[in-house]
């Protein structure tokens, strides 16, 4: 596994291109106006979910507790919990072999993974869901079984896990809309996996 900055997928060496049969499935304009919405609509009902239990906040853990855990909270997302996130997403691509077609891209503000390497539909789907799948079953699991501040510590960590996974959520759909079954995905282009074999 590489960690590159600002990285893409290796379509030159891949061998890809329109002319090779390979079309682009993923429209970026489409994509970038819907996830807007979407987050727009997500921190509108962030803030008024809060707003609404601003007391029972108050009440279980302080404010000074609050704001330990809004940054320590923080911290441990971008240390511990994006970078699990990133791999999630290769472990299907890659059959679990962190090789180096399984790269993790960071750009301004930003971490992607990147896999240079032909993707079957399934696969693809089991990518994009995945993190999302497992940090909200484990975070969401240890937010019920605990009390107090640990609670709000890992329901905090469950809302950020959340937010941080919207896009992959609505990729999810997306890539079931645009990519056929027999479709073989090289990052941004697909190809019917019959023409792949000739």
């Amino acid at each position: 596994m590489k960690l590159l900055k600002n990285a893409d997928y290796d379509y030159v060496t891949n061998g890809i291109t329109e002319e090779n049969g390979y079309t682009k499935w993923y429209d970026w304009t489409t994509v970038r106006k819907h996830t807007r919405i979407i987050y727009m609509i997500l921190m509108l009902m962030l803030v008024i979910t809060a707003f609404a239990f601003r007391n029972l906040l108050r009440g279980t853990v302080g404010v000074r507790s609050f704001l330990k855990i809004i940054l320590v909270g923080i911290l441990f997302w971008l240390a511990v919990i994006t970078p699990l996130h990133e791999i999630l997403h290769l472990l299907p691509l890659s059959k679990g072999k962190l090789d180096s077609k399984c790269i993790i891209t960071v750009g301004k503000g930003t971490a992607s993974a990147l896999y240079n390497g032909h993707t079957k539909y399934c696969d693809h789907l089991i990518s994009l869901i995945l993190p999302f799948s497992v940090f909200f079953v484990l975070l969401g699991a240890v937010t019920v079984l605990t009390k107090g501040t640990v609670s709000f510590f890992f329901l905090y960590l469950l809302i950020l896990s959340s937010l941080g996974s919207y896009t992959d959520v609505y990729m999810f759909f997306y890539s079931m809309k645009h990519i056929g079954k027999n479709d073989v995905i090289f990052g941004l282009y697909k190809k019917e996996q019959k023409q792949l074999k000739n």
